[in-house]
């Protein structure tokens, strides 16, 4: 008897939840019934950002020229701003960089006054602030001597209206630069180095976009010695004209061979070997180190001395031994070395001092010779229509 009663409550209990179920069902599909036909009426959700919900008014019992502090966005009067990097000091998330150039000694440029009549002794090529990352939490306002950076609306409404909404698709966007300084400032200032910085820094940051790794070298091709100058000698007496330094071994790509080299070579400098022996000291010392190539042993061995009883020829360094394969090596005068920086200094105009600085700078790079760098110049100016026959002079006189 007990057994039965206990098996119908279990019956009872079966056939209630599946009438809970369809009850359920038949809510919920009703409430979606209703949405789907009165879609106006019952949707709540907002095509963001197309459509908004309005803003109501902020009313805390005072006006809102008397709040101590609205955590908004900030924003940087950058005219006001002297460069003393104050804010970016106090920011406990990092999310203010700020770059600054000083004019060097002798370089006239004016970087201008704040409203407050203070002399701005640098100029600021940089001035970001990531929102994505900020904390507001003001701590950047407050140490700043000229009152620039401010986080909008409230006590600032004058200055700038309150930001309830600032989201991005992209973070991007979120990333806000101040700064309205230009290249030609930069220039003029005598920043070429900075602008040159900053490029290495993009063509760095495409090269990690691409996925680029690490690009190895190509391998030397097949190398001819070209000898530099010739020197007479005596038939009794032999005179060697000695260009072998720590810098022959500079060309070396295996970083551990070449210190090892280049230790061996200061040993044997102490103990005053010549190059002959300091060269066959290193070829000893090397050959058992991983890497070592019987390529490497012939150019060590082609910066050994010669010596004929008439003529001597001196061995150039590795770096400039070096020539492409097939190419034909010629005896030609010594190369004259580049002519200083310093020399364009003379020019008066500050765009074309700037132009021909910032050339000079990547032709170094390439290691042109005088009159290459001349021509590099010419060019530059010619397309630029800053070149006269006053400029044509003065760079030919470099080029000698």
């Amino acid at each position: 008897m007990g057994a039965n009663f206990f098996m119908s409550d279990n019956i009872i209990s079966y056939f209630n939840n599946i009438s809970n179920g369809i009850k359920s069902l038949i809510s919920g599909l009703s409430l979606t019934w209703e949405h789907m036909v009165n879609k106006e009426e019952r949707v709540a959700t907002l095509q963001y950002p197309h459509e908004k919900f309005p803003v109501p008014e902020k009313n805390i019992g005072f006006e809102q020229s008397e709040y101590n502090v609205i955590r908004s966005r900030l924003h940087v009067d950058i005219d006001d701003c002297i460069g003393c990097l104050q804010c970016e000091r106090a920011c406990p998330v990092d999310c203010i960089k700020i770059d600054t150039i000083k004019p060097p000694k002798g370089n006239e440029f004016e970087c201008g006054t704040t409203s407050n009549d203070t002399k701005k002794k640098m100029i600021v090529p940089r001035f970001t602030i990531d929102m994505s990352e900020c904390m507001y939490c003001n701590l950047c306002v407050y140490p700043c001597p000229e009152e620039c950076i401010y986080m909008v609306g409230g006590p600032n409404e004058s200055k700038h209206e309150i930001d309830y909404e600032f989201s991005q698709y992209k973070r991007d966007g979120m990333i806000f630069e101040f700064s309205n300084v230009t290249k030609e400032d930069i220039v003029n200032i005598g920043g070429e180095s900075y602008l040159e910085q900053k490029k290495m820094k993009q063509e760095k940051v495409i090269e990690g976009e691409r996925l680029l790794g690490i690009k190895e070298k190509a391998p030397l091709k097949k190398v001819i010695i070209n000898p530099v100058s010739v020197v007479p000698t005596t038939a009794t007496a032999v005179q060697q004209v000695s260009n072998f330094s720590p810098k022959s071994l500079s060309e070396i790509e295996d970083p551990v061979i070449r210190g090892t080299a280049k230790k061996i070579f200061m040993a044997s400098k102490k103990a005053g070997d010549d190059d002959n022996t300091k060269i066959d000291k290193i070829i000893e010392g090397i050959k058992e180190l991983d890497g070592f190539t019987a390529e490497l042993e012939q150019k060590l061995l082609s910066l050994k001395m010669t010596a004929a009883p008439e003529v001597v020829a001196a061995v150039p360094t590795l770096d400039s031994a070096i020539i492409e394969e097939n190419e034909t090596a010629p005896i030609s005068k010594p190369i004259l070395e580049l002519f200083s920086i310093k020399k364009i200094n003379d020019i008066e105009d500050p765009i074309v001092r700037g132009t021909l600085k910032k050339v000079y700078m990547a032709g170094k790079k390439e290691k042109l010779l005088n009159q290459e760098m001349v021509d590099k110049m010419k060019n530059e100016l010619e397309s630029k229509k800053l070149l006269d026959q006053t400029l044509i002079k003065f760079l030919e006189m470099l080029g000698k």
